[in-house]
């Protein structure tokens, strides 16, 4: 069977063309060094380059080729965040960032490829450095306009693409569609213009264009974009036009930096002046924005916001914006390219610092909708919006810390993020925004106080020490009449007797908090109160007020749907409810929570159900789950939640005593379990296997699950069993129906168990399979 690839590389969505000789350069110098940098000017083609030989090698790394796009990353500090998240693992606190990436690739045989270090080349060094001392196996590489410079890199230098020989004459030689250069053109501009043949004088047009773009692929694939539009000797001459005013004008700017500020003068030449003007002053977003960002931030008297969507249409006719559309609505995104060179543009204007001011307060604007509409009817959409959005952020802060008079404006809006930092994973980014602004701003306000008090929060989640932030707070609440501002101290300091174990302490702090939220008549500062008084009143022991803030949270009219906060009230009451002895109660409760978690993607909030989720299952029954369970909690864990282990460790004893020398081996392979795969074992819907009885898939089937398992496409699982897409899939449909399972992930689950137990396929004569739920039962 052929090796199941890991990773997070994407599939090539266009052909890749050339590049034979420096894909096996690069191949070659990975083979020998254990980092190697792909370097070049902008749009030579380092990414496809580096994506292409990446899934070339992956099958020397069997634990993974992993990808981690680095452009919209400005600041050093950031980056260990972002090579976390792009490798789908989590900052919950507690540990350092680059101390988790050291532990995720210290064992493993893996390839990291980070594109795009040229902002962050510094840091990226360093990071390097780190990781390829601590983890003998993993090879990185990276691209960048820059070389690292770390130690034993070898650095390959990419040019532009082979390109045609002047002709002699005038047709072109007999070879000239087989050039690089040539082909990348004709193969994307007949997926504009379907049937595209051009005969010998087109060729040699062709040739020419690629000439006059000095090979740069970037640049010819948005060439042949225009012919859209465009005749092949339209596209030339207004590329022949574009070039002689720009050599004009920088006569000293680089041949290659020449010839692609051609190609996108030519955009902007086929651009009405009012979409030029919203092209240039797009430039202040970085990453996804949607119209009504796109209103905010630009429209004026020369904009005018009603126009504003015939623009923005324009310009996604004129692949100026490209469509970046997600289930909260219609997004766009001004390519990398494109944006540089509005930056440019918008720099010249003067009129960046005030689009700059209006992006800070379009993001302010986002941050306090999103933070009052967390516990309402659209609580999904607007993290959705914030995620996508963190670019955007981002961008802002950097802003609002450049600018004296808008520091108190970052401030605020690192504060009102304090709950996105923890769901989206990022709170060691949080925590280095607000001690950013802090730094900046030390005047005495509200602003700061509030600030302080979310560092805090952040600090505890982190497993670190507050009690220097909120004393600074507390002093400036002394002098400041800001009850919005008592209420937000008293509950970060109930948060942090939680964290202490104190939960009597816990539970006076978060009642003061809950009054004195609504005096302020704040909605979201009571729901977020009463969910934590609810959980802090239960883990004391004080069940009945516990389950009376539930109910008062749910009773209340922003709570009224699903929401963000709904899922921790479900905790509350089955934490509660198996207090009390109820334990069916419990377990609806906690997969009522689990389901969700996993619907608003809280990340911190499916770690919360792993860390509890032992505690609810049947004593006997359920001694191998809860064994798993436990192992999963201890991978997957909250260290302001500790206040949980005496009662796991109550619940160990019990499984360790059932299950004897098997519940090592159990909660190891828990612990290996991934947070989706452990969630699944909370909500039930993957049974732990029973003790006893055949677990029996076709030998077909049994193959096609272990690929599942090991994260296999239905295409590649045809092509490593040397079968058809179509029947893979059909294989992974009656897998699914056998075990009355409804997603891979299931699938995933289950194998994990039944190869800790042993079992096998058949010898593909008895086709039954035992059910989670029904027993063994006929499929014939």
């Amino acid at each position: 069977m052929a090796r199941v690839r890991r990773g997070n590389v994407p599939a090539e969505l266009t052909t890749f063309v050339g590049r034979r000789a420096e894909a096996a350069t690069v191949e070659r110098a990975l083979a020998t060094y254990r980092a190697v940098t792909l370097t070049g000017t902008g749009g030579v083609g380092k990414t496809r380059l580096a994506l292409r030989v990446a899934d070339e090698v992956a099958d020397d790394f069997p634990d993974g080729v992993w990808l981690v796009e680095l452009d919209d990353v400005r600041d050093g500090p950031l980056l260990p965040s972002t090579v976390l998240g792009g490798l789908g693992l989590r900052d919950d606190g507690g540990i350092r960032v680059e101390s988790l990436l050291v532990d995720h690739f210290r064992d493993r045989r893996a390839l990291l490829v980070l594109d795009g270090c040229d902002t962050v080349v510094d840091a990226c060094a360093a990071l390097a450095e780190v990781l390829l001392r601590a983890a003998p196996e993993l090879r990185i590489l990276s691209s960048s306009r820059l070389p690292l410079h770390t130690l034993g890199e070898s650095v390959v230098p990419v040019g532009p693409m082979e390109l045609p020989p002047e002709p002699v004459g005038d047709e072109p030689g007999p070879d000239l569609a087989g050039v690089d250069a040539v082909t990348l053109f004709l193969d994307r501009a007949r997926a504009i213009r379907p049937g595209l043949d051009p005969d010998p004088r087109g060729l040699a047009t062709i040739a020419r264009i690629c000439r006059r773009l000095d090979g740069l692929p970037m640049a010819i694939e948005l060439a042949a974009d225009r012919l859209d539009v465009l005749s092949l000797a339209e596209l030339d001459e207004r590329l022949d036009d574009a070039y002689r005013l720009l050599a004009r004008s920088k006569r000293g700017a680089p041949a290659r930096q020449r010839t692609l500020q051609a190609l996108v003068d030519s955009s902007y030449a086929l651009c009405s002046p009012r979409e030029q003007l919203l092209w240039t002053r797009l430039a202040v977003f970085s990453g996804r924005l949607g119209l009504p960002a796109a209103e905010f931030v630009c429209a004026d008297d020369a904009l005018p916001r009603e126009g504003m969507l015939d623009l923005v249409a324009g310009l996604v006719d004129k692949s100026v914006l490209s469509r970046d559309d997600r289930p909260v609505g219609a997004g766009f995104r001004l390519p990398r390219l494109l944006r540089e060179d509005a930056a440019h543009r918008l720099a010249a204007s003067g009129e960046e610092p005030r689009l700059r001011d209006r992006h800070l307060d379009w993001c302010r604007r986002l941050a306090q909708q999103a933070s009052e509409g967390l516990l309402g009817a659209r609580s999904d959409s607007w993290m959705e919006q914030l995620r996508g959005s963190h670019t955007n952020v981002r961008a802002a802060l950097e802003h609002s810390l450049s600018r004296p008079e808008r520091v108190a404006d970052g401030l605020r809006l690192a504060a009102d993020l304090w709950f996105y930092w923890i769901m989206a994973g990022q709170v060691a980014e949080g925590r280095e925004w607000l001690a950013r602004g802090l730094r900046s701003a030390p005047e005495p306000s509200v602003a700061r106080a509030q600030a302080l008090g979310a560092a805090a929060y952040l600090a505890i989640v982190d497993d670190d020490a507050a009690d220097d932030l909120l004393a600074e707070a507390n002093r400036l609440e002394a002098r400041l009449d800001d009850i919005g501002l008592t209420a937000n101290l008293r509950f970060v300091e109930g948060f942090l007797e939680v964290r202490h174990g104190d939960m009597g302490t816990a539970c006076d702090l978060l009642a003061a908090a809950r009054d004195a939220f609504r005096a302020a008549g704040d909605a979201m500062g009571i729901s977020k109160t009463l969910c934590l008084l609810g959980m802090a009143s239960t883990l004391a022991g004080d069940t009945e007020r516990g389950l009376r803030c539930c109910a008062e949270f749910l009773a209340r009219p922003d709570a009224s749907t699903d929401n963000y906060g709904l899922p921790y009230i479900q905790w509350t009451i089955a934490l509660a409810s198996w207090i009390d002895g109820d334990r069916a109660a419990a377990v609806r409760a906690q997969r009522r929570c689990a389901e969700l978690m996993r619907r608003f993607d809280d990340r911190f909030g499916m770690t919360t159900c792993v860390q509890s989720a032992a505690l609810y299952q049947p004593v006997g029954a359920g001694d191998r789950r809860a064994a798993l369970l436990l192992g999963a909690a201890r991978t997957h864990r909250i260290p302001a939640l500790t206040v949980l282990d005496e009662l796991l460790d109550r619940r160990a004893a019990e499984v360790r005593t059932a299950l004897g020398d098997r519940y090592a081996d159990l909660v190891e392979e828990g612990r290996r379990l991934s947070l989706d795969a452990a969630m699944d074992l909370v909500v039930g819907r993957t049974a732990a296997p029973a003790a006893t009885g055949a677990v029996l898939l076709s030998k077909r089937e049994w193959e096609v699950a272990e690929l599942v398992a090991a994260g296999r496409s239905n295409k590649e699982i045809a092509a490593a069993l040397v079968i058809s897409t179509r029947t893979a899939e059909g294989h992974v449909q009656k897998i699914l129906g056998k075990l009355e399972f409804l997603s891979r992930a299931q699938i995933a689950t289950w194998m994990t168990e039944h190869r800790l137990r042993g079992a096998g396929p058949t010898d593909g004569h008895d086709d039954r399979v035992h059910s989670p739920s029904l027993g063994v039962r006929s499929t014939r």
